[in-house]
């Protein structure tokens, strides 16, 4: 087969492959109407994909008095994507482990409490769950720093910094890696409706013992900014220093949350901010409301949403981040 004939038969495996994911399944003559190609081109496609296990015949379609036609479906579980998340949890890093199919369907899940972080400190738990899952074709990585052109830049976990953390599980696995800063995991997971993927939407992580980060997402896609420091708020002038911040003040968190409040407010509009965070009560939230419907004077209004439980966007987040990735990676 020549180069052409080639690249023509993956192209057209890629639009059958986005085809069944869409139609969850349907017959050869429904696929040839719905691909453009023709049934003896989906017939040959489907030999692969059949061979390979990428799809699999579900079932007879209803008879019309005819020959009954066989259905196929796309295989979810042909892939997983393997997904590991970690935040601060009373004071201590606890990590999620989760192995999700093609459709984003979680296959298994564990917690695990890690007293230190570095650069080999997951290999236990990916080994058991890989081992578990050998179907498995991308791992996730979702932390509190950047890394750009796989490098580590910025880390609150500082054995992490460098080269070697993409490198190491790249070459332990022989998967595609892929990182994403946590906070822009969470904000980017709770844009899954269609009115919040046309929007602006920020979100700021408080997680006491470290300094905040701050996430941008505009109409779908993730600002990073240059070398990925859009969102780093540790160098913000502030009236009260992270480091001494007493979280159980009320006054000095209102202080230092009206000014974050202004600067996600006036520079980047958006329509909704959320603030993750376990401390927020009723009356702190109350107080920063009025102070953003005060500050803004109408000009538009931005929707001030207080998350204290951030697991489920941040799932959702990288979820979407790895699937995304897993899909490019097989296309």
């Amino acid at each position: 087969m020549g180069a052409d004939a080639k690249l023509m038969k993956e192209l057209n495996k890629r639009q059958l492959r986005r085809v069944l994911r869409q139609c969850g399944e349907a017959t050869k003559p429904e696929l040839a109407d719905r691909t453009g190609l023709s049934v003896v081109t989906i017939n040959s496609l489907l030999e692969d994909f059949l061979k390979t296990g990428e799809a699999v015949q579900s079932g007879m379609a209803p008879s019309g008095g005819g020959r009954p036609s066989a259905l196929y479906q796309y295989r979810p579980d042909y892939r997983y994507a393997v997904l590991l998340y970690g935040h601060q949890s009373e004071g201590r890093n606890l990590m999620h482990l989760a192995v999700v199919n093609l459709t984003g369907e979680c296959v298994w899940r564990k917690e695990e409490y890690f007293d230190e972080i570095r650069v080999e400190s997951f290999e236990s738990v990916l080994d058991d769950v890989i081992g578990r899952f050998p179907e498995t074709g991308l791992l996730a990585f979702g932390l509190p720093g950047e890394v750009v052109n796989d490098v580590v830049t910025i880390h609150d976990y500082e054995a992490l910094i460098g080269p070697d953390f993409m490198a190491h599980y790249k070459e332990r696995y022989h998967l595609p890696v892929v990182f994403e800063n946590d906070i822009n995991a969470m904000t980017y997971g709770a844009c899954r409706d269609d009115e919040m993927e046309r929007a602006t939407v920020a979100g700021i992580y408080l997680p006491r013992i470290y300094p905040p980060g701050a996430g941008l997402v505009i109409q779908g896609k993730i600002y990073y900014g240059t070398s990925h420091c859009a969102g780093e708020l540790a160098g913000l002038p502030i009236p009260v220093s992270w480091d001494s911040l007493d979280y159980g003040s009320a006054e000095e968190v209102l202080e230092n949350l009206k000014l974050l409040t202004a600067v996600y407010g006036f520079t980047t509009a958006p329509e909704t901010l959320i603030y993750y965070g376990d401390f927020f009560t009723e009356e702190l939230q109350e107080q920063l409301r009025t102070y953003s419907e005060r500050l803004l004077e109408g000009k538009f209004h931005m929707n001030l949403v207080f998350e204290e439980n951030l697991e489920h966007d941040y799932e959702e987040g990288m979820k979407r981040l790895a699937l995304e990735a897993l899909w490019e990676e097989m296309e």
